[in-house]
């Protein structure tokens, strides 16, 4: 399985407001919509990280080097990334008249950790703390992009480096996190032939049986792996499991 861990940076909404406070701004006052400003990403297992940028590709240049790899990738990984850069992409493939790429996955490691552990953040910098991984380059806040815009050199570099920071950091939580089974939404590599684990990086067949998997009319053998712990069960149904039928109210 390919998977392409990616990370994008945006430059701002540019709009023409009355103050600064509790403003409510209309269509017609925003002079420019924003876009994409560069990316970063890795296949994972590859060493090569493919860096773009608005300032050395261009938005259309970006588009394509971005469909490019989302066509080649069975499942792409980020940190919401469902909810922002995916959809950020999406809109570049669409405004340069580009059709959509192939099928992917989406694993946003974000959502991973949201839906199974309490946490007072869920930002990457502090989750990847708090596992003890590392943290993110510092840029300085939004000077940072006020200097990019301006074609400052120096800062072109530094966004560079924060923008394949945030990738580095991605791909090792999700190995962190994908060590034991806790990441969400990653395809079964089972589909391929065979039994084998669920998690698709690991494609051990070493699964020990452990019980039951249970609904409300059925019953399926269930099997954790022991390499990396993940679940996962059968596909079929014990014999006589379906004759169980619920109570009515």
């Amino acid at each position: 399985m390919k998977l392409l861990t990616i990370d994008i940076e945006t430059r701002p909404l540019v709009a023409r407001t009355w103050g600064l406070w509790g403003q409510n701004i209309g269509i017609n006052q925003i002079v420019d919509s924003g876009g994409l400003l560069c990316f970063a990403a890795k296949f994972h297992g590859e060493r090569k990280m493919h860096f773009h940028s608005a300032w050395e590709d261009g938005e259309k240049g970006m588009a394509r080097r971005l469909h490019k790899l989302l066509d080649e990738a069975d499942a792409v990984a980020g940190w919401n990334s469902d909810k922002f850069d995916v959809r950020w992409i999406q809109a570049q493939f669409l405004q340069h008249g580009m059709t959509k790429p192939s099928s992917f996955v989406k694993v946003d490691l974000m959502k991973s950790v949201k839906r199974q552990v309490y946490l007072p953040s869920y930002k990457l910098d502090f989750v990847a703390r708090w596992l003890g991984i590392g943290k993110k380059v510092r840029t300085g806040g939004f000077d940072l992009w006020t200097d990019v815009l301006a074609g400052d050199p120096k800062a072109q570099a530094l966004m560079r480096r924060y923008n394949i920071g945030d990738v580095k950091l991605t791909e090792q939580v999700f190995d962190r996190l994908n060590a034991r089974g806790w990441v969400l939404g990653l395809p079964n590599a089972a589909v391929e032939g065979g039994t084998c684990c669920s998690n698709p990086t690991c494609g051990s067949d070493r699964l020990q049986r452990r019980g039951y998997s249970v609904t409300k009319t059925r019953r399926y053998a269930r099997f954790q792996c022991r390499d990396c712990g993940s679940w996962s069960q059968a596909t079929h149904s014990e014999p006589g499991s379906a004759k169980v039928k619920p109570v009515a109210a």
